[in-house]
C-alpha cells in the first residue's frame, strides 16, 4: 500500500476506534453480549489499524504482531458462544499483557527517542492486563472502561497519524520510518502515556482497596462452648464492657442461649445498652432493636464493630435520654458461626426476644418485662415478626407496641423490583445465598445460572457498613445485571415457599402498630408498604401509618427515629394507641 493511499485508510480506521470506543464507554453494562461485541469491535480495529500503519512505520515487524495478536483476541471474543464477562476479562487481560511484554522489550532493544513513551505504554498494558487476567470479577468492569478510553486515545493517534502520512506523501525525500506517535509534540506524548499509566494504576489501586474493605473476623468472645450451659433461653453465656461506646450508657456485648432456625439451642450476640441514670423502682422498660441488612457473613456483626456500627441503631440516643435499657441481638450467624437465616422471620424473633430475656438476667440492667420492638428496613422485617409470635414464644414478657420501618412485606415484589438495580441485586444476592444455606432443599442451582454463583458468593461474603465495602460489591452486582437467574425463584419451589412462610402479617400481633415509610424510598416500595398496613388493619390490626415525605431507604430509620422514641413512650405510659386505618 502506498503512503497516499495509506493514510485515507490509517484516518477511516482511527475514526472507527473513536467512534466504537465512545460506544463502548457510553454502555458498558447494558448486557454481556453488547459488552462483548463493542470490545471485539474495538480490539479487532486496533488490530487492523497497527497492521494498516505497519508499512510505513520503522518497527513494521512490532506492528505486525501487535496487531495480530489484537485481531486474534478479538476473533476469539466474537467466536466464542455466550462468553461471559469474566471470560472476556481474562482474553484481554492476556492480550494486553502480550502487547505490553512487545513493548517493553522493544524499548529495552531501541535507541530511539521514542523507547521511553513505548516502554512506559507497555507496562501499563501489562500491569492492568496482569490484573485483569488474574483477578476478573473485579475488573471487568474497570476493563470496559479502560478497553474505551485506550480505543478512543488510540484512535485520536492514528487519525493524527494519517494527516502526518497525508504531509509527507508528495515529499519522498523525507527520511523514512514515519512512526504513528510523530503526529503530536514528544512532550504531549511522554504526558499522555504517563496519564494513562496513572489512571490504569489508580484503577487498578482502587479495585484492590475496594475488594480488600472488609470488617475483622469475630474472635473467642463469639466462639460459643459445647455444650452450650443449661439454662433456657435468655440465659447468658459471657458478657464484657464495649468501652465509650456511648455517652451515659454502659455498654455490653453478650453472648446469649437463643433457639436457632431448626429449632434447636443455639448462641446468639448481640448488645445491651444500659442507661447510668438510675433505675426505677420498677425497673427499666426495654427496647427490642432489630437492625437493618448489614451482611450476611460472620464478620458483619453490628457488636463486632464497637464504635464503628453506632449509625446501625438507629434511634439509640433518644432510648438512652428516656431511660431505656436497649437489647440489640446480632441475629444467629452473625458473630456466632453461620449461617445467618437472613429475612427469615421466625429465628429473627426469637433471636430478639431472647436478647430482653437476656437484658432481664443482666443484673446491672435491671429490668421490667415490659418492652416494645422497633427496627428498619431487615429490622423492620424482624420487628413485625417479633409482634406476631411475642405471645406464644415469649409469655413472660409484656409486649407493648411493635414499631417498622420500610419493612420487607412482600418479598415476592422484593425480588421482581430489586432485580433491575445494583443495590437491589446485592439484597437478592444476600437473600439467594443465605437461604440456600438455611434451607436444607434450597439449592442456588435451582434458580441461578452458574456463570453468577461466584459473583452471588462474593457479595455474601462482604459487609455493609460503610462507602468502601459497599463498593466492594457493586462490581459484582454490576455483573450480576448481565446475567443472574436461570428461572425467577417466585415461580420455582422451594423458593415460592421460602419466600411466602417469610412474608409478614399472616398471624396477629395483638398490640399497637406503628409502620414508617420513606417516600421516596426504591428499595421497599411504599404503594406495598401501604397495602400491607391497609392488610393489618383489615385484619383488626391497631395501626400508626406514616409516610415521611422526601425520605428515601438508608436515611428513613434515623429520620422516623424521634417519631418512634415518641410513640414508644406513649405505650409504655398505656395511652390509647392512635391509628388512622378507615372505617
Amino acid at each position: 500500500m502506498t503512503r497516499s493511499a495509506s493514510w485515507k485508510v490509517v484516518l477511516a480506521l482511527g475514526a472507527a476506534c473513536v467512534v466504537v470506543g465512545i460506544w463502548l464507554l457510553a454502555q458498558p453494562f447494558r448486557s454481556a453480549s453488547v459488552l462483548a461485541l463493542l470490545v471485539a469491535a474495538a480490539i479487532i480495529l486496533s488490530g487492523v489499524a497497527e497492521l494498516a500503519s505497519a508499512e510505513v512505520t520503522s518497527r513494521p515487524w512490532l506492528l505486525r504482531i501487535i496487531g495480530a495478536a489484537w485481531i486474534i483476541g478479538g476473533l476469539v471474543v466474537l467466536v466464542w458462544p455466550g462468553i461471559t464477562p469474566l471470560a472476556l476479562a481474562i482474553i484481554v487481560g492476556v492480550v494486553l499483557v502480550g502487547d505490553g511484554v512487545i513493548k517493553v522489550g522493544t524499548a529495552l532493544l531501541d535507541d530511539g527517542d521514542e523507547r521511553f513513551i513505548l516502554g512506559v505504554s507497555g507496562v501499563t498494558n501489562i500491569a492492568v492486563g496482569a490484573f485483569a487476567a488474574a483477578w476478573p470479577a473485579v475488573t471487568v468492569l474497570v476493563l470496559a472502561v479502560l478497553v474505551g478510553v485506550r480505543t478512543v486515545l488510540f484512535g485520536i493517534g492514528q487519525m493524527a497519524f494519517a494527516v502526518k502520512l497525508r504531509q509527507t506523501a508528495s515529499d519522498p525525500g523525507r527520511a523514512p520510518g514515519v512512526t504513528a506517535a510523530t503526529g503530536w509534540p514528544q512532550w504531549m506524548r511522554l504526558g499522555g502515556a504517563f496519564a494513562v499509566l496513572a489512571l490504569s494504576l489508580g484503577g487498578l489501586w482502587i479495585s484492590v482497596s475496594v475488594n480488600r474493605a472488609a470488617p475483622d473476623r469475630p474472635g473467642a468472645f463469639y466462639s460459643a462452648p459445647s455444650p452450650l450451659p443449661d439454662g433456657p433461653p435468655g440465659t447468658i453465656i459471657r458478657t464484657e464492657v464495649i468501652d465509650d461506646f456511648h455517652e451515659g450508657a454502659t455498654t455490653y456485648r453478650v453472648l446469649y442461649k437463643s433457639t436457632a432456625f431448626d429449632g434447636s439451642p443455639s448462641a446468639v450476640s448481640g448488645i445491651i445498652v444500659v442507661p447510668d441514670a438510675a433505675a426505677p423502682a420498677d425497673g427499666r422498660k426495654v427496647v427490642a432493636f432489630t437492625h437493618g441488612t448489614v451482611g450476611v457473613a460472620s464478620n458483619c456483626s453490628p457488636s463486632l464493630q464497637g464504635r464503628d456500627a453506632l449509625a446501625v441503631y438507629e434511634g439509640l440516643d433518644e432510648f438512652i435520654a428516656a431511660g431505656y435499657v436497649v437489647a440489640a441481638t446480632d441475629y444467629q450467624g452473625l458473630g456466632t458461626k453461620g449461617p445467618h437465616p437472613y429475612l427469615v422471620g421466625e429465628p429473627e424473633a426469637m433471636n430478639a426476644l431472647d436478647s430482653v430475656r437476656a437484658a432481664h438476667n443482666l443484673a446491672e440492667a435491671r429490668t421490667g418485662t415490659d418492652f416494645a420492638v422497633w427496627g428498619h428496613s431487615q429490622g423492620g422485617h424482624a420487628s413485625l415478626f417479633t409482634g406476631q409470635v411475642a405471645s406464644s414464644y415469649a409469655p413472660d414478657l409484656q409486649l407493648v407496641g411493635v414499631a417498622a420501618g420500610a419493612p420487607p412485606t412482600n418479598l415476592e415484589n422484593l425480588f421482581r423490583v430489586n432485580i433491575e438495580t445494583p443495590v437491589g441485586r446485592i439484597l437478592m444476592a444476600m437473600g439467594m445465598q443465605a437461604w440456600s444455606e438455611v434451607y436444607d432443599d434450597a439449592d442456588l442451582d435451582q434458580i441461578v445460572v452458574p456463570e453468577a454463583r461466584p459473583a452471588v458468593a462474593k457479595i455474601a461474603a462482604r459487609c455493609l457498613y460503610d462507602p468502601s465495602q459497599i463498593a466492594a460489591s457493586v462490581p459484582s452486582s454490576l455483573l450480576l445485571g448481565f446475567t443472574l437467574l436461570e428461572v425467577p425463584p417466585w415461580e420455582t419451589e422451594p423458593w415460592t415457599t421460602i419466600l411466602a412462610d417469610n412474608t409478614p402479617g399472616k398471624a396477629p400481633t395483638g398490640v399497637p402498630l406503628l409502620i414508617t415509610q420513606g417516600a421516596d424510598d426504591p428499595i421497599m416500595t411504599p404503594s406495598v408498604t401501604a397495602a400491607f398496613a391497609a392488610q393489618l388493619c383489615s385484619n383488626g390490626e391497631i395501626v400508626d401509618y406514616r409516610l415521611l415525605p422526601g425520605v428515601a431507604h438508608l436515611e428513613g430509620g434515623h429520620v422516623a427515629a424521634p417519631q418512634v422514641a415518641e410513640w414508644i413512650a406513649d405505650r409504655f405510659a398505656g395511652k390509647p394507641a392512635p391509628s388512622n386505618c378507615s372505617p
